[in-house]
């Protein structure tokens, strides 16, 4: 983790991760669990470029592909330069567990390239569109870092399961 980040109030903070070169980062009340990525298993009518599932202490994570979560389309998954055509999250060895609300338990696997670790703000400051995936934008160390909205990338990961087995 960067020395940069100073340490912050358990109910402020966000994880920061990297995926494709651009920073992201998610309320930390909504992330049961940074997991190492494990072997990757398709699910029958979902192709691997799409989701698939991983143990997780014993139990079958759900994965789907980050870019699906983040807004592109589906057509665009397995196009990234790091062969995620072969399997979810080819490259990436790191797996954000989420949850479906703050506290509760694990929903879902979102493959990221790297976790750079927490800082201090509120993803959820009363600047939310309903269904908005990123709800804010702003500056850290030198970067800007796209705030994401849990609760649509929930509902944009069972969108994305939906819609790949129907």
């Amino acid at each position: 983790m960067s020395t940069s980040l100073e340490p912050v109030d358990d109910a402020d903070r966000l994880l920061m991760f990297l995926f494709e070169d651009i920073q992201y980062a998610l309320p930390i009340a909504w992330v049961v669990e940074v997991a190492e990525k494990d072997r990757v298993t398709s699910v029958p009518s979902l192709a691997l470029p799409v989701g698939g599932v991983m143990n997780w202490h014993g139990e079958a994570l759900p994965l789907v592909a980050t870019e699906l979560l983040l807004g592109r389309d589906r057509d665009e998954a397995g196009a990234t330069p790091f062969g995620a055509a072969t399997t979810v999250g080819y490259a990436q060895e790191q797996v954000l567990v989420v949850s479906e609300k703050p506290g509760s338990a694990a929903r879902m696997g979102m493959p990221v390239d790297r976790v750079i670790g927490l800082v201090q703000g509120d993803g959820a400051s009363g600047r939310q569109t309903p269904g908005a995936l990123v709800v804010e934008r702003r500056p850290v160390d030198g970067r800007i870092v796209h705030i994401l909205n849990p609760a649509a990338v929930v509902a944009r990961g069972e969108e994305v399961i939906e819609g790949a087995t129907s």
